[in-house]
């Protein structure tokens, strides 16, 4: 008679709630996470005319991590990265020895580290913050990014916040406090980042920032003392669809850099940029215009926290604003056929003070999406300078680059 009891208590706890699954915890939001991987190999060759021997070898990167499932409003993220070189190291990958080496730099040392290992918390309305070491993406990337074409990320130590409680309308603050270069070394920084972005209607944004760079060696090569600045602008960016059989895009953005917390009083240059054309799902083409001001000749504006891959030009010629500032107007094209795709950018550049010639560049990329998650991309851009003064290298570089993710 006692079994028939305690099955009809058990019956009754189960309905009144008495005998409740234990609420989930933090083990269970790690075990119910998922699996970060990236592995990426690649192979570099690097001509320059001013470097009597060719850099040549083979790089990887692999990243592997895990996020969690959500806990109370809580996500973790934590990756570790290893990068190195496959078989012989025929090239030059330490900076310091820039003009020393007889080889081209090719800016990938080996290096184990952390990679991305922060919090996300969810659990104010409409808000999500962050704090740990991230990658940071701001707007197309021109003046903050993670440089991700190295195979070291750069990545910032900090915290943030992302608030869409008012509708169509992003509020964005963060403040960091050190940055982990693409060469894989630590670096103090005061960087503080606000940021408004507004849709005012379908595929059109509007955005408005203000960046605070408090660090005197920031790795703009300008020889003051002290390169802090702070940089306001203002962006427009988007799309016309419907009148014709392909989207109209275009790009509107105009900043000021100015110094800031002891930099030096000759930090004074703008930045604008112009740019528009045709684009559909097979295809692009478009024309774009940036000017990095100078001012007056002993200073051009700088970007050293920028995606240098995504702009003047995939040899990096221009990693440094010269003085003089730059002038680059450039033509994209891209074409998608299945698994292929085909991009190619030409380049004209000038000096923005005294408009000196500094010569063309061209570039092209495949690449092809063999499956989700595995993508191999194949790239070759040449430099060839122009007539300003002291004579330029000319540069010629190529890549392929095989990458899986899961």
């Amino acid at each position: 008679m006692g079994a028939p009891i305690l099955e009809l208590l058990v019956a009754f706890a189960s309905v009144s709630g008495l005998a409740e699954e234990p609420a989930p915890g933090p083990m269970d939001a790690l075990q119910g996470g998922r699996a970060i991987v990236e592995l990426r190999p690649r192979y570099n060759r690097i001509e320059e005319s001013d470097k009597p021997l060719t850099s040549e070898g083979f790089t990887y990167r692999a990243i592997f991590g895990w996020a969690s499932a959500p806990w109370q409003d809580l996500r973790l993220t934590a990756e570790l990265i290893n990068t190195g070189h496959i078989g012989p190291k025929k090239y030059n990958d330490d900076g310091a020895l820039i003009r020393t080496s007889p080889y081209p730099l090719l800016p990938d040392p080996d290096s184990t580290d952390v990679n991305r290992a922060f919090i996300d918390y969810t659990g104010i309305a409409s808000t999500r913050l962050r704090a740990g070491r991230q990658l940071v993406r701001m707007d197309n990337q021109r003046w903050v990014s993670d440089n991700d074409f190295r195979n070291t990320p750069q990545l910032f130590d900090g915290v943030a916040g992302t608030n869409t409680s008012i509708a169509n309308v992003e509020l964005h603050a963060s403040y960091y406090w050190r940055q982990r270069t693409t060469n894989g070394t630590s670096a103090p920084l005061n960087l503080t980042l606000l940021h408004a972005a507004w849709n005012p209607a379908p595929e059109h944004a509007l955005g408005a920032y203000a960046y605070f760079h408090d660090q005197a060696v920031n790795g703009a090569f300008t020889g003051f003392a002290d390169n802090s600045y702070r940089v306001t602008g203002v962006r427009a960016e988007g799309a016309f669809r419907g009148v014709v059989p392909f989207d109209v895009v275009y790009t509107a953005e105009a900043a000021a850099q100015r110094p800031y917390s002891g930099g030096d009083s000759r930090i004074d240059a703008n930045y604008w940029r112009l740019g528009g054309g045709a684009s559909a799902d097979a295809w692009t083409i478009r024309y774009d215009y940036e000017v990095k001001g100078s001012n007056d000749g002993v200073y051009g504006l700088q970007m050293p926290l920028t995606d240098f891959y995504g702009f003047n030009g995939w040899t990096l010629h221009f990693f440094n604003t010269p003085p003089r500032g730059l002038r680059d107007q450039w033509l994209t094209g891209r074409f998608r056929a299945g698994a292929f795709t085909l991009y190619g950018e030409t380049h004209r550049f000038k000096s923005d003070f005294g408009s000196l010639d500094y010569g063309k560049e061209d570039d092209v990329g495949l690449t092809w999406q063999a499956m989700d998650g595995l993508a191999l991309r194949l790239q070759h851009a040449r430099y060839r300078p122009g007539t300003a003064q002291p004579p330029q290298p000319r540069i010629t570089k190529t890549w392929a680059t095989l990458t899986y993710t899961y």
